[in-house]
């Protein structure tokens, strides 16, 4: 990479940096017309999510069974007073290994813990808080229990880090959002001094329609992109959404790139029943040196579909079928049978 484009590199996130560090103390600026005299807080709000299922394989040649409790969250939310907000949040899922221990060992994390201040049309956090790169597809996908968003999924972004942002709404159809984070997860520690910056855009021309656009980068000799475009479309009980993702310098790797789409639609029958599908595709480029793309062994599409019931408000089931189909030559099928409950309270 050359000195020059290294530099204008540089200097753009540097100013985007300066940029959301003064929208920060502008915002903040309302912290000095506080009253003297604070009224004691309301009590604050537990909440919980737990995502259990039971899973049984429809390939002959695998008979795999079991029951597993995938993830619970455990978190403490406070209003501190007509500005600011707090919360705690817990993680507690199971591992992403092949190991045989893998099925029944737990970890921990803190997912949230922040501090967030409201001042008119604008938003913000600081410290471990939720991203906003796919928040929009992950809440019109609206089955998180069943499977993650897209760029959750195949590692494009990770759904909480250390940092702060700013979201400002000056109307019903727009809403901008600037975040500058550690890019480690919540589940790793700052190892480095490098930085993600993330710039979005949400759009709704209509009570019908949502756009969004979301570009981020994280700070490299060789930076990692991500450029990312969203569209959700709902009439009456119907609701159908696309998304196209696309990362560059994978792991700050030059030229290794991975893209693809995801779609996704649901109808709603009545308020207790309705059914749903969604369709991945995920693949990487070919390198100059190679015939084959470089990420062929992890290249696939994913294929959900099924029926929720909710028997009451903090309760979904959902029988469903998931199906993983590799790309690579004699690449495996892995076709299973869910049921899956998420209790909310």
């Amino acid at each position: 990479m050359s000195y020059d484009k290294l530099n204008t590199q540089t200097l753009i996130l540097s100013s985007m940096k300066r940029t959301l560090l003064l929208l920060v103390c502008l915002v903040s600026i309302g912290i000095a017309q506080a009253q003297d005299t604070i009224p004691e807080p309301p009590p604050g709000t537990v909440s919980a999510k737990i995502y259990t299922h039971f899973n049984y394989s429809l390939d002959p040649d695998n008979n795999s069974t079991a029951f597993e409790v995938k993830r619970a969250y455990f978190g403490y939310k406070r209003k501190l007073d007509d500005h600011f907000v707090a919360e705690v949040k817990l993680d507690i899922g199971s591992v992403d290994d092949d190991s045989e221990y893998a099925l029944i060992r737990r970890y921990a994390y803190f997912k949230n813990a922040y501090l967030g201040y409201n001042f008119g049309k604008f938003q913000t956090w600081f410290g471990l808080m939720d991203m906003l790169q796919f928040k929009v597809q992950e809440k019109f996908w609206g089955y998180r229990y069943l499977y993650r968003s897209y760029m959750d999924e195949y590692k494009f972004g990770s759904s909480a880090d250390l940092g702060a942002g700013i979201q400002y709404s000056p109307s019903k159809l727009i809403t901008t959002d600037l975040v500058l984070s550690n890019g480690e997860g919540y589940k790793s520690l700052q190892f480095d001094n490098k930085y993600r910056v993330g710039l979005g855009l949400t759009l709704n021309p209509s009570p019908s329609l949502t756009l969004r656009a979301y570009y981020t980068i994280h700070t490299s000799e060789v930076p990692q992109m991500i450029f990312s475009g969203f569209v959700g479309y709902r009439y009456k009980k119907f609701r159908i959404g696309g998304e196209y993702n696309h990362q560059l310098n994978f792991r700050f790797n030059e030229d290794h790139s991975r893209f693809g789409y995801s779609f996704y639609s649901t109808y709603v029958f009545t308020n207790k029943w309705e059914v749903f599908a969604r369709y991945d595709k995920v693949l990487s480029n070919i390198l100059p040196e190679d015939d084959n793309p470089w990420n062929l062994a992890n290249d696939g599409s994913a294929l959900l579909a099924g029926v929720q019931f909710t028997p009451i408000k903090y309760v979904h089931l959902s029988l469903n079928y998931q199906d993983w189909v590799e790309y690579a030559q004699n690449g495996d099928s892995e076709p299973f049978l869910y049921l899956n409950i998420e209790i909310v309270f």
